[in-house]
């Protein structure tokens, strides 16, 4: 087996399934990471996990526990201001922090998540180009060797991405959304 040199954040979702597809195709071997974050919809791991074994990824799951923080998405619903409803507090900053973490010990420097533009449109500030931008400045400074982080489908619509999950073959039922919603309609 090859080694890795990729690491993805993973969740089972269109994009990150459309992700792990892309990165196969151009002959990377990524290292999924799978996060147990308290979200209510836990079955995503287990789509996500299937999708792993599908591609033949290599694969680790990470728990984080008793984080208690509240969000639609963890099934404690909480507002905050300027946000979407399914904002988790620097969920995305958490997740980028592990898999740079993961990625320094195995000497991976290149780290990809599922951004897209709606997650701009719907208010998710850790999914902004600013905010990838920024992590990317934080990482030049922060380990032993340099780590990027992209975000590959930043500028691309949902729409764009269900017709690129299609062109490549990945059905719905392939796919989790951690919104409450197995395939794309998200």
């Amino acid at each position: 087996m090859e080694k890795e040199n990729l690491i993805l954040l993973f969740s089972g979702g269109a994009d990150s399934t459309l992700l792990l597809d892309l990165a196969m195709q151009l002959n990377y071997h990524p290292l999924c990471i799978l996060i147990d974050y308290g979200q209510s919809h836990i079955e995503e791991l287990n789509f996500a996990k299937a999708s792993c074994i599908h591609y033949s990824a290599s694969f680790q799951i990470v728990t984080l526990g008793n984080l208690g923080i509240n969000s639609k998405l963890t099934g404690s619903p909480a507002e905050y201001k300027g946000v979407s409803e399914w904002h988790v507090p620097s969920r995305n900053l958490m997740f980028i922090s592990i898999a740079a973490s993961i990625a320094e010990n195995y000497g991976i420097d290149l780290i990809w998540y599922g951004a897209n533009y709606e997650d701009r449109e719907h208010l998710f500030p850790d999914c902004y180009q600013e905010w990838v931008f920024s992590v990317n400045e934080l990482l030049k400074r922060n380990g032993s060797m340099k780590i990027t982080v992209e975000a590959p489908l930043l500028g691309m619509s949902k729409n764009t991405i269900t017709q690129l999950c299609a062109l490549y073959g990945i059905t719905n039922n392939q796919i989790f959304s951690g919104y409450g919603k197995t395939g794309t309609e998200q």
